[in-house]
């Protein structure tokens, strides 16, 4: 029966090659696989045996299309499907087709979702996600969409389901509180002579106006002191507290006997990784130029120009240290010119520095020479013309000034705000007062041995004197 059924086939065929007279009765639907394979000229595979059988019928010829038609049909009613793969067709069994595009719908679920950033500006986010997305969607269907809303800081997302819900958790992940750290930062001038004169009152070698004479300095006035104090009651965690408060007392003494003028005590409250300035020092008129009229007028020609300090701050956090990316700008007004023209000057020191949290940083080598010229004088004598030169004094001498910046960044506690910040460090300060208290009283006593000492000792008073001098 199979056999004239296939003669009957290729002879109608052979007679019409656009339609085909087909009527079959209990055919194997794997013998139709093959006779649509041999007809259409295609490769058809089958991975599996097919136990069906298919009736077919017919009161005219049909095209190979519909051939074609009759083996999909036939197969879907016994469970498979007709799956193109480049140029073969395979026989799939419809249970796994279904699973396959059960998954993909799920994954192309349309979703839109609106997120407010709280920490984080949306505009920025937005671009970071954007490239994320275009590497993602290069074989995607389905494009993803984001939107910009300023006035609320949001973004909108449009997309697959699958591709929204991942763009959320990396936004969740980014905008999260960024932690704060308060920098109190102390712009001093320091006097080479004045500092060693405090240096030779209190009997502490190594007072040098540098910054790493200021260590030395606070070194030498606290060693062998032993002081101790209750910190308990500082709620900061700060590693060197006692280191601190050594820095700070000493800072204060040089204070008090005029050795160190405290110029500006700039602070800034800055966030994690993001960069701050502050700008101590007025903007001035400096004359660059002049033009001359027809009429012989001359009008000069200003240009404003800052005078100051700038100082710059980038502090990034790890654990309870912190990283601080520190520039200072220094610009000043030198001497005028030859032509009755103020030069400006400028310097600057930039630098990293990876600190505790508390711990202080002192930054020098900002210097400024001087020439002074004093006159001492007998009162009403040195006033009297001619002869009042008789009774005065002129002594001419070098100072040298060095502009030190002291930065101390603290690391703002979780949950916390800058006011509960500043009321600790008003405790900290508290306690550099007390300090600096014991420690004269201390340098007071040793001072008194020390002039017991030296009127016994002759060659002492001599090497004191040679100091002094120096």
């Amino acid at each position: 029966m199979k056999y004239l059924f296939l003669t009957f086939l290729l002879v109608s065929f052979l007679f019409s090659k656009d339609k085909i007279d087909v009527n079959f009765n209990n055919l194997e639907l794997l013998q139709l696989i093959k006779i649509t394979s041999k007809t259409l000229g295609k490769k058809i595979l089958v991975s599996q045996n097919i136990n069906a059988k298919v009736n077919f019928v017919s009161n005219e010829p049909i095209s190979k299309d519909e051939l074609l038609d009759i083996l999909k049909l036939s197969l879907k009613e016994n469970g498979y499907i007709l799956k193109k793969d480049k140029n073969i067709l395979k026989v799939v069994k419809i249970n796994k087709t279904k699973r396959f595009k059960t998954k993909k719908l799920k994954d192309y679920k349309r979703k839109i979702e609106v997120i407010k950033l709280i920490n984080l500006d949306a505009k920025h986010v937005q671009k970071i996600l954007s490239k994320i997305i275009e590497k993602r969607e290069k074989k995607a269907s389905y494009k993803s969409v984001i939107i910009y809303e300023e006035s609320s800081n949001s973004l909108v997302l449009d997309g697959a389901e699958k591709e929204i819900n991942s763009l959320i958790k990396i936004i969740k992940t980014l905008d999260k509180r960024k932690k704060q750290i308060y920098v109190k930062a102390k712009i001093v001038e320091l006097d080479d002579v004045l500092l060693k004169d405090v240096g030779f009152k209190f009997g502490i070698l190594g007072a040098k106006s540098y910054s790493s004479g200021l260590y030395t300095f606070s070194s030498n006035l606290n060693n062998g002191t032993a002081l101790t104090f209750d910190t308990s009651s500082i709620g900061l965690e700060i590693p060197n507290l006692s280191s601190s408060l050594a820095l700070g007392a000493s800072l204060n003494l040089l204070n008090k006997t005029y050795a160190l003028d405290i110029v500006s005590e700039p602070t800034l409250l800055c966030l994690n990784n993001i960069a701050s300035s502050i700008y101590v020092g007025e903007t001035i008129s400096i004359q660059t130029g002049s033009t001359t009229t027809d009429g012989g007028t001359t009008k000069n020609i200003f240009e404003r120009e800052d005078i100051g300090l700038t100082l710059k701050v980038k502090p990034r956090v790890d654990s309870n240290k912190v990283l601080l990316d520190i520039e200072a700008i220094l610009e000043g007004i030198k001497n005028n010119n030859t032509n009755n023209n103020p030069d400006t000057s400028k310097k600057r020191i930039k630098t990293t520095a990876f600190v505790n949290n508390g711990e202080t940083i002192v930054l020098g080598g900002l210097i400024e020479k001087r020439k002074e010229k004093t006159v001492e004088k007998i009162p009403y004598a040195g006033d009297i013309p001619l002869l009042g030169e008789l009774f005065k004094n002129r002594n001419k001498s070098k100072r040298t000034k060095n502009l030190i910046i002291i930065i101390t960044p603290y690391i703002v506690p979780e949950n916390k705000d800058l006011t509960y910040v500043t009321n600790e460090l008003a405790k900290i300060k508290i306690l550099e007062d007390k300090l600096l208290e014991k420690l004269l009283l201390k340098l007071a006593k040793k001072k008194d041995k020390t002039s017991i000492e030296t009127k016994k000792n002759p060659l002492q008073e001599e090497r004191l004197q040679s100091y002094l001098g120096s």
